[in-house]
Order: structure tokens, then C-alpha cells, then sequence
């Protein structure tokens, strides 16, 4: 079934598809917004869903951009939009080990992007009902209000991604924040946030039980609201899943039966895979279920071994143990896709869950009032203090960087190995068999030899990598375990954030920031001649330029440079004008020579 249902979804296999059409020239484009993403500095950014290509019937989402300078208001969810644009491939990242934009949206079946206008795009007026349209004017009318009630940006951006889902507009200091003190979890609406708004509707339709039929009233009314809610905040994956979690297990609760809850985990799994089988690449899904995962088969293993008997005890030690398994579930695919770990996060989530709920139940209630458009200052005073409450101690534990490991080389393989790990250590808390301890030695030794490996097969590795950086020129070495980064003004580096990503993937220890040279003896075989704005090139006697890199516009006769030092390959880099660049490129393809320019083909990487 799972195979069948991939081969239906797969975009080579519907004939409907964008992509079987000519996109080599400018198009009619016909679409509706079905989502706002994060806007960058130069444009707004959604994904388009086309209806129609030249006149003609398609299926497919798209990424559409508008020029921010240009647009005069933002466009909304639901919007109908007519437009002639080229479909183009999503820009992918022109240096090793950034992060893969083009990847990503495609594992989203995101495989084109289309750039615009205010001018260039026409809002069609359809009178066509959307969920997703009328959630998202809810959320609208939910701000709108808050910015009338006093509370502050951070306040407003802060309720919007604990209780609506939408971090869009979170401030990258406060989401780094979260991220360092171990809590990011909490701003991905997910079964926290369903399990609190089911135990206040459980609350509310009690009564209905004592009717005939009450309790499948109950239930029916507990289900439209916990649906509703889902479509409030968007429809995330995590959010999906506990969603359907709870669906099923308030049936259970309702009408009195017990329900398995690592069968309701599958169930909503293979349900939510059915519905779009891409769902498996996406971060959120996996760590969504493998936390859920590791809190249903640990938790109980723990307090069957550990029972405390005072009340107020008890509820701290499983605030401290759902913590700890939640994040046994998903650490190796921390490691794997942020290399970093926030030691404090039990700390953390010991200090701010007990008054999360609290915080969650009065947001909740101002939600409803905003909806309702009713003003209460005393309330959104006292839930804004509850909001500056969380954030300080989140700043203060974050603040703490001694606690926070970062720049953690791992791989998938190490990925694997850890979770089997993780596995057998669960099958010997369990059955208590001494044959399995020594599979927990066994795979303990696995991972440290596959760790090993990886790292000898990284550390082994020398390049010389020529980097595409707009209006400068930046120069990375790597051996071993070193990395010498060149660059004219070396406290420029500093600001190069993609240079912690070589750190990490390459396993480096000592990163050295030095001026840039003129020439580059790579090794006794290879060397690379930089030619500046200067236009001076000299280089050592009987010595050749296997590789001349021309950076900062020279005004150089190239002609002549290749007739003298008759190099193997000439490259360009992202310091140049583009117009010497056409010129160029122009010359070396008159005399045969290979021509590589950076703001096209990406980094230039010499091995040796």
C-alpha cells in the first residue's frame, strides 16, 4: 500500500503536473495562495498553487515572490492571481554545506519559483469558499486585536507562534533563544497545546454526558473544536498528528475504553503518510512522532521503576522524565540536523511547564476574546507579565553557553547507529535480560567505530575551495583538521555565518583567519594566480599557474594572459562586474579554455 500510494503521488506520474509543460518562455499563470512563508529582505514569498498555464488545466505548487519595494499591500491566503512570468528552478546555494533551499521545497514537491511585481500580477475577485482562506482571516482579526489590546511586538509575535503556529514573525534572537535553552519544542503547536484545549472541552461538555446520546455529542462537539483548532494554526505536521492522536484516544475516554497509544501513534502515522507521502522528509514529522516515540516507551518504563508517592513530587518527576524521553526520541536527529545540544533543557522545561499551562489556558482566552473582539486590560496585562516571565528565563538559560555544545559533527550513518543504541538500551530496561547488554555493548562499540570511521574519512580529505561571496573575495584551505580562510579584510569572515557549517561538516578544530595572497602553492603540483584590481600578475620562476582566479574587476587584457601563462582554467568569482564577466567568458570560449564563474556554477573546489 505504502509503495502503490508513493507511485501515485510521485509528480513524474501525473500528467496534469507543471512540470510536462513548456516552461522555456514567459507564461499566462493562473493561481491561488495557499500559504504565506517567511519573507526575506527583497521579497515576500508564498507558495502558489496553478490552476492553469496557458489557458490550460495544471496541478502543482510553486514558489511566488513579490518584489517587497513594489508591493504596495501584502497578499493574502486564498487569493486568486493572474500573472506572466517564467517558471524558473528555485535558486540553490552556490557554497558547500549551506542550506539547500532547492532541496527542501522539492521534498515539499516545490519544483519552480516565480518572481514578480506589484505591477505585474492582477488579484482575480472569486467568490469561492477556503478553510484555509477563513483561518487565515481568523488569525488576522486574532493580531489585529492584540496590537489594540497594549501588549508588545515581541508579546504579539511570541502568542502567535505558542498559540497560532505562525514563528514567521518571531524575531530571530527569541527563536535562537528557545533553540539554546532546550524549549524550541514548545513553539511547534503539537500535543501540549491539543492536550490542554481537550482537557477545557472535556470540562465544558461533561454535562452532555448525562443526555441520551450525550456522549457522542460530547465527542462530536470535542472533535469539530479540535479540529477547527488545527486548521487555526495551519495544519503542521506536528499538529496533524496530535490532532488525530487525540481524536482517537478521546474516544477512548469518552466512552470508556482503553485504547493503545503506540497503535494510535501508528495509526495517525500511516494516515497522515496515506494523505501525502512527501510528509517522511519533512524535520517536523520525524521529530514530531519519534518524541512522542521515545515519551510512550521510556516514560513508562521509568515510573514503573521509580514511583514516587507525594503528589506534588510526582508531577515535577514526569514534567523532568517526559522531558528527558522526549528528547532521547529525537536527539540523534538534533545532532544530525543542527549540530548543537542544549545540556539545560531539563532545567528549563522543569522551570517554565508547571505555569506553561497556566500561560497556555489565559492565551487561550484571550485568543477567544479577540476573536470576539471583546477588550479585557486586565487580562492581556496580566498574560503579557506571563509572556515577559517566560521569555526572561529563557534569555537567562540560553545565556548559559558553557551548557550549550555546538558545531557536533555527525552524520546519518552516526544517526542510525545512535537510534540502535537507543533501541537495545530500551529492550533492556524492559525485559531485564543480561543477553541484551551485551547488544547495548555491542552497538555502543558499533557507533564508536562508525564515528571513527567517519572521522578519519573527513579528516583525510584536502581541498582548496574557491567560495562565491557578492563584492568580495573569500579563499577556504582545508587539511585535516585545520581550515585558512583568505580574505583581504579578514574581520569581514567574521560576519560569514556559512563558514560555521564547514566547521561542522568538516570536523574542524582550528579555523585560521589570514590576509589573502596573490599566489597559492596548493601542492607541488597544483597553484593558483589571484589577479586583482591591480591587474598585476607575477608570478615565482619556473613556476606555472595551473589555475588564475580573477577577483575585483581587473582591467586586464586576458588575451594576453592566456597566451603568457597559458593556464589550465580560469575562474571568476562574485567580486567582479558582471559585464567583465559576459567579456570574459566571452574570450576563454574563443580560445578553448574552461571558464568557471562562481555567481553561476558555485565554489570552485580543488581537490588534492
Amino acid at each position: 500500500m505504502g509503495f502503490a500510494t508513493t507511485q501515485f503521488q510521485r509528480i513524474e506520474n501525473r500528467n496534469h503536473h507543471y512540470i510536462h509543460q513548456n516552461l522555456e518562455e514567459d507564461v499566462f499563470i493562473e493561481g491561488e495562495i495557499l500559504e504565506k512563508l517567511k519573507p526575506n529582505r527583497y521579497y515576500n514569498n508564498y507558495v502558489l498553487e496553478l490552476k492553469t498555464l496557458q489557458q490550460k488545466s495544471v496541478e502543482g505548487e510553486v514558489l511566488f515572490s513579490i518584489q517587497r519595494d513594489t508591493s504596495k499591500q501584502e497578499l493574502a491566503v486564498g487569493d486568486h492571481l493572474l500573472l506572466k512570468e517564467k517558471l524558473t528552478d528555485v535558486f540553490a546555494p552556490l557554497n558547500p554545506y549551506q542550506f539547500n533551499y532547492q532541496d527542501y521545497l522539492k521534498k515539499r514537491k516545490i519544483f519552480k519559483q516565480a518572481r514578480s511585481n506589484s505591477k505585474g500580477i492582477k488579484v482575480l475577485k472569486v467568490e469561492e469558499f477556503s478553510f484555509q482562506q477563513f483561518a487565515e482571516r481568523a488569525r488576522k482579526q486574532i493580531i489585529e486585536q492584540l496590537n489594540k489590546s497594549g501588549l508588545s511586538k515581541d508579546q504579539i509575535d511570541l502568542t502567535s507562534a505558542l498559540l497560532l503556529g505562525q514563528k514567521k514573525e518571531l524575531s530571530k534572537d527569541i527563536y535562537n533563544d528557545f533553540t539554546n535553552a532546550g524549549v524550541v519544542h514548545i513553539l511547534a503547536v503539537s500535543g501540549l497545546h491539543v492536550g490542554i484545549i481537550l482537557i477545557f472541552l472535556n470540562l465544558i461538555f461533561r454535562p452532555l454526558r448525562k443526555f441520551k446520546f450525550g456522549k457522542w455529542a460530547a465527542y462530536i462537539c470535542s472533535l469539530i473544536c479540535i479540529w477547527a483548532f488545527a486548521l487555526l494554526v495551519g495544519f503542521s505536521p506536528s499538529v496533524i498528528r496530535a490532532a488525530l492522536m487525540f481524536s482517537f484516544l478521546n474516544a477512548g475516554l469518552i466512552f470508556n475504553k482503553k485504547a493503545s497509544t503506540f497503535n494510535m501513534l501508528c495509526l495517525s502515522a500511516i494516515l497522515m503518510l496515506l494523505w501525502d507521502a512527501y510528509l517522511i522528509f519533512s524535520v517536523g514529522f520525524q521529530m514530531s512522532y519519534l518524541a512522542v516515540l521515545g515519551i510512550i516507551s521510556f516514560q513508562p518504563l521509568i515510573k514503573k521503576r521509580f514511583y514516587i508517592k507525594n503528589r506534588g513530587g510526582r508531577y515535577f518527576f514526569d514534567i523532568l522524565t517526559v522531558s528527558f524521553c522526549a528528547q532521547l526520541g529525537v536527539t540523534p536527529l538534533i545532532f544530525l540536523y543542527f549540530h548543537k545540544f542544549p545540556s539545560l533543557f531539563l532545567v528549563t522545561n522543569l522551570l517554565i511547564i508547571p505555569w506553561l499551562m497556566l500561560l497556555f489556558f489565559i492565551g487561550i482566552l484571550v485568543i477567544i476574546f479577540a476573536l470576539l473582539q471583546i477588550e479585557f486590560s486586565l487580562l492581556y496585562e496580566f498574560y503579557g507579565s506571563l509572556l515577559d516571565a517566560l521569555l526572561w528565563i529563557i534569555h537567562l538559560v540560553a545565556n548559559r553557553e558553557s551548557f550549550l555544545f555546538q558545531n557536533i559533527f555527525f552524520t546519518s550513518k552516526m544517526m542510525l547507529a545512535f537510534y540502535g543504541v537507543i533501541l537495545f538500551v530500551f529492550a533492556f530496561v524492559k525485559y531485564f535480560q543480561k543477553a541484551l547488554l551485551y547488544f547495548i555493548l555491542i552497538s555502543i562499540l558499533s557507533f564508536q567505530l562508525i564515528y571513527a570511521f567517519e572521522y578519519y574519512q573527513v579528516h583525510k580529505q584536502n581541498k582548496f575551495y574557491i567560495l562565491h561571496q557578492s563584492r568580495t573575495t573569500v579563499l577556504a584551505e582545508k587539511s585535516g583538521y585545520q581550515l585558512n580562510v583568505y580574505a583581504k579584510n579578514t574581520t569581514k569572515i567574521q560576519k560569514l555565518k556559512f563558514l560555521e557549517n564547514f566547521k561542522t561538516e568538516l570536523a574542524i578544530k582550528d579555523m585560521k583567519k589570514l590576509p589573502q595572497k596573490n599566489f597559492y602553492g596548493i601542492n607541488e603540483t597544483k597553484n593558483l594566480l589571484v589577479i586583482d584590481s591591480l591587474g598585476v600578475y607575477k608570478i615565482p620562476k619556473n613556476v606555472k599557474a595551473d589555475y588564475i582566479l580573477l577577483t575585483n574587476s581587473p582591467k586586464i587584457n586576458l588575451d594576453r594572459v592566456l597566451e603568457s601563462l597559458k593556464p589550465q582554467q580560469i575562474i571568476v568569482d562574485g567580486s567582479n562586474y558582471f559585464s567583465y564577466v559576459k567579456r570574459w567568458k566571452e574570450t576563454c570560449i574563443k580560445k578553448k579554455v574552461p571558464f568557471h564563474f562562481t555567481g553561476k556554477k558555485g565554489a570552485f573546489i580543488i581537490d588534492y
